[in-house]
């Protein structure tokens, strides 16, 4: 993953209207990483790659065209 960390929101939710003007979002489940037994509620994902989230697609394009030239030269 290339950008900053993710917002933190783990919870499948669900909008239930309470009338024609208001509504609440529950949550109905909770994601569980399978080894760690946790999720990322509150805490978010970190990145592999640290970057601010306005250079992570321009960052991701350059790391794939030197992992392509890093394969192409070692044949």
């Amino acid at each position: 993953m290339i950008g900053e960390t993710t917002g933190g929101g783990a919870h499948p939710t669900m909008f239930q209207p309470v009338d024609a003007h208001f509504g609440v979002v529950v949550p109905f489940a909770r994601s569980i990483n399978l080894t760690t037994k946790t999720n990322w509620e509150g805490t978010g994902v970190t990145p592999n790659v640290q970057v601010k989230s306005t250079e992570a697609l321009q960052t991701a394009h350059r790391l794939a065209i030197d992992e392509i030239r890093a394969k192409g030269s070692s044949k």
